[in-house]
């Protein structure tokens, strides 16, 4: 029996780009190949989907995707902004509750989308020129004030959404604005203050317009030591938005409804093979259904993954999909539960050469070649050798 038998492999390889949604084909297999736990619907359901609608007053305020590399936090805002512009997306949604409460907003928006790249460039001027730009090729032209001229955004802003309800009476405008944090940490103290006090605008002005905004951050920015001496801006900025987490279990979930997929037969056949195991290993009985779903991954995996801090782009549904890879031709073992755990990730980090340049990394890794060398110099007899 091989592992290929036990599972519907779907690789997740490519890392999806936020612009990618712009165009329809992509927005329609974004959209259909979502994966939605439980966890998440909720979030939408109760948190983003009523920040976003405008149909009834609420203290809107602007949305933040919190989530760390490769964890679907693109994915997530190309889905919400495509519903958004497209209501014919909505049929592509595979979770009912969403899809009935995401008709408040699908097609209710235009939809603006940018990723912030290395630049040097101030926030405003970035999301203000993005505006300018897409709001002209929607027909509406509109030229924001000199920021040395003007003591507050609100009132430009207001008069940007006059001139885009004349054009487009019944649509909201949606912005969407991918790797902001990786931005703000580029920027010196001052201009990270004008920046934080601009973002504090655009999630005020949410409130009483029919603009809306999202974007996509690493960690969670309000409680980043980074930002430890812009507190009190950083405060302020809170009070305006709303913080979406994606958490451990909605990556687990991705891994077992998508990238490991299994029938109900697959299942059996997987519980039938461990539990021979589960006397030898303490919690596989107790968390038999856990190791079913994520076979033939360990479930700490992903827990374990989250903890490599010292490792930025860990991108885990990446890793797990190329070490899946490897491993589909070959049987299953049968003197041992053949699951992937996470010391496997230890081989990526000796094997990708950029890891050396970090010095904690490099440390272990040299202190780890000698320990190996010493043992297999210490075994003299091939036989013994593992």
């Amino acid at each position: 029996m091989k592992y290929g038998d036990l599972i519907q492999f779907d690789p997740i390889e490519s890392v999806v780009q936020l612009r990618d949604a712009d165009k329809s084909s992509a927005a329609h297999h974004l959209v259909n190949t979502y994966v939605i736990s439980e966890e998440m619907a909720e979030r939408l359901m109760q948190l983003v989907i009523p920040q976003m609608q405008f149909d009834q007053p609420v203290d809107n305020k602007g949305l933040l995707v919190v989530g760390n590399y490769g964890t679907g936090k693109s994915h997530l805002m190309s889905v919400v902004s495509s519903l958004a512009a497209d209501a014919s997306l909505l049929e592509g949604l595979n979770h009912d509750g969403v899809r009935d409460a995401a008709s408040q907003i699908a097609g209710r928006f235009k939809v603006i989308r940018t990723e912030i790249g290395a630049t040097t460039m101030s926030l405003r001027d970035i999301l203000v020129a993005e505006l300018e730009e897409s709001l002209e090729k929607l027909g509406v032209e509109y030229v924001f004030p000199e920021a040395g001229t003007i003591t507050s955004h609100k009132r430009a802003f207001e008069d940007m959404m006059e001139k885009f309800g004349q054009a487009y009476p019944e649509h909201g405008l949606l912005l969407v604005v991918d790797e902001l944090l990786d931005y703000l940490r580029t920027r010196k103290d001052q201009e990270l203050i004008l920046d934080l006090n601009f973002l504090r605008e655009v999630g005020e002005v949410c409130k009483d317009l029919r603009f809306r905004f999202m974007a996509g951050v690493q960690e969670a920015i309000f409680d980043s030591p980074r930002f430890a001496f812009v507190a009190d801006s950083i405060r302020r900025v809170k009070d305006r938005f709303e913080q979406i987490l994606i958490a451990r279990s909605d990556v687990k979930f991705v891994v077992a409804e998508r990238l490991l997929k299994k029938t109900a037969e697959q299942q059996a056949k997987i519980r039938d093979y461990l539990m021979p195991f589960a006397k030898y290993y303490g919690g596989l009985n107790e968390r038999m259904d856990e190791f079913v779903r994520l076979f033939p991954v360990h479930p700490d995996y992903i827990d374990t993954f989250e903890r490599v801090t010292v490792v930025e782009k860990r991108e885990v549904l990446k890793t797990l999909s190329m070490g899946m890879k490897g491993i589909l031709g070959k049987d299953v073992p049968q003197d041992e539960p053949g699951l992937i755990a996470f010391d496997s990730y230890w081989n990526t980090l000796k094997q990708n050469a950029s890891f050396r340049a970090i010095p904690e990394i490099r440390a272990v890794i040299d202190c780890s070649q000698v320990l190996e060398s010493r043992i297999e110099n210490a075994i003299t007899r091939k036989q013994y050798k593992p």
